[in-house]
């Protein structure tokens, strides 16, 4: 398994924040992730560019392929 992906695997349980390619973010607390970087995130929230919370789901699922970056509370 590469670095990042261990990293990423010792995040779960983290709030992490996280923007994607269409540069929408979220944050949330890291429940799951695989070997594709495919994330769930519970208590997510979506945040404007500003950050500031725009909408909250209980849980969301995030493709691996769409993720620009993550960042890590």
């Amino acid at each position: 398994m590469s670095q990042p992906l261990q990293r990423l695997e010792k995040c779960v349980g983290k709030i992490i924040h996280v923007r994607l390619k269409s540069n929408q973010q979220y944050t949330g607390r890291l429940r799951i992730t695989d070997q594709y970087m495919n994330l769930i995130l519970e208590d997510c929230s979506e945040l404007s560019k500003e950050g500031k919370i725009t909408k909250r789901y209980g849980q969301a699922f995030l493709r691996g392929n769409n993720i620009l970056f993550i960042k890590v509370d």
